[in-house]
């Protein structure tokens, strides 16, 4: 039983580079909103896509990423969206120096995505990605629990309407925040 307790506590922590990405992501939305020179990464792992969210007072205040790769690195990928999620939003005003004082950032970094054939197959700890008409509506693991809901807040996101014909795919991905 020991065991169990001591390896559930290790998973919980969050690893060196989850760490780093977290500090990366807050660095590059205070010298965005300073407008300061962007953080110098001192990794270089290999890129996957990543959205950061930004949150004040248990409300997102900002939230940029992509599902594909658009740099070198994960830490350029993460400085990349963390730019984009404080300022560049277009559904959220840019973020004031008085933000800086007590903000949360969480790191998503996407695994895969899977083809998804019924709604109700989804987990609750997965995301949701719609494309419909060219366009695309992208719920983020932990974002709600019910697929139904989510489904909404997918087309709605897309900006197409509900019901319309549509690809889903299960987004599978790692989630850190601090």
């Amino acid at each position: 039983m020991l065991y169990f307790v001591v390896l559930i506590a290790g998973l919980c922590q969050a690893s060196d580079l989850e760490k780093g990405l977290i500090d990366l992501a807050r660095r590059a939305v205070i010298a965005e909103v300073r407008h300061l020179p962007l953080p110098k990464p001192l990794e270089s792992t290999p890129a996957r896509p990543v959205f950061v969210t930004i949150e004040h007072d248990g409300k997102v205040i900002g939230c940029r990423g992509d599902l594909s790769i658009r740099t070198k690195s994960l830490e350029q990928e993460v400085i990349l969206a963390a730019r984009g999620a404080a300022a560049h939003d277009p559904r959220y005003r840019p973020l004031s120096i008085a933000i800086l004082k007590d903000f949360l950032v969480t790191v998503t970094i996407i695994d895969r995505l899977e083809p998804l054939s019924d709604i109700r197959r989804l987990e609750p700890l997965d995301g949701l990605v719609l494309k419909a008409s060219g366009k695309w509506g992208i719920v983020l693991p932990w974002e709600g629990k019910e697929p139904l809901i989510r489904l909404k807040w997918a087309y709605q996101k897309a900006g197409v309407q509900q019901g319309a014909a549509s690809e889903l795919s299960r987004l599978i991905a790692t989630r850190s925040r601090g």
